[in-house]
């Protein structure tokens, strides 16, 4: 009964399969899931040849990224997620990216716009959130794409400047 119990359902999975299909490259399989990581960004080295680096698990594992670098510099100290391509090991380039914390508050990035009177968040999904407490030291700067710490409901707890709005 116990032969019967592992290979019948032996049996079934290899009539499943497809024969002559092969397995996918383990590069591929890298490449897949690698498309996306998240961590602490740091500027790391001694100037003039600092890099932005991604820690991640703790700073157990960094990875160094490529990218537009005064954007990357505005993201130091943050905890971001950042979508993008391995350029070659340990090195992958930021495509797009987004703020998901600051000192371990939960925040929101997008772009700052003027709505009815008050302002809101534009998010990187067309997403468009009501800011009520914009800080003072965001104010006139719509188009800018920012970062707010903490409930949008409240005043935040932190905030900055990821890029400068753009010129009129």
């Amino acid at each position: 009964m116990l032969i019967r119990a592992v290979l019948v359902p032996c049996a079934l999975a290899a009539m499943a399969c497809v024969r002559g299909t092969p397995a996918p490259p383990a590069a591929a399989l890298v490449a897949a899931a690698g498309d996306s990581l998240r961590g602490m960004v740091e500027v790391v080295g001694s100037e003039p040849g600092t890099s932005v680096a991604l820690l991640m698990d703790g700073g157990r594992r960094a990875v160094t990224l490529e990218g537009e670098r005064p954007l990357l510099d505005r993201m130091a100290g943050l905890e971001v997620a950042v979508w993008g391509a391995t350029v070659r090991p340990g090195v992958f380039r930021v495509d797009r990216f987004a703020v998901r914390a600051s000192g371990g508050v939960a925040a929101t990035d997008g772009v700052l716009a003027r709505e009815g009177g008050g302002w809101a968040l534009v998010t990187g999904d067309g997403k468009h959130l009501p800011v009520p407490h914009l800080p003072e030291s965001l104010e006139g700067m719509e188009g800018a794409r920012v970062w707010l710490a903490g409930p949008l409901d409240r005043p935040p707890n932190s905030s900055g400047i990821l890029a400068d709005p753009p010129h009129r």
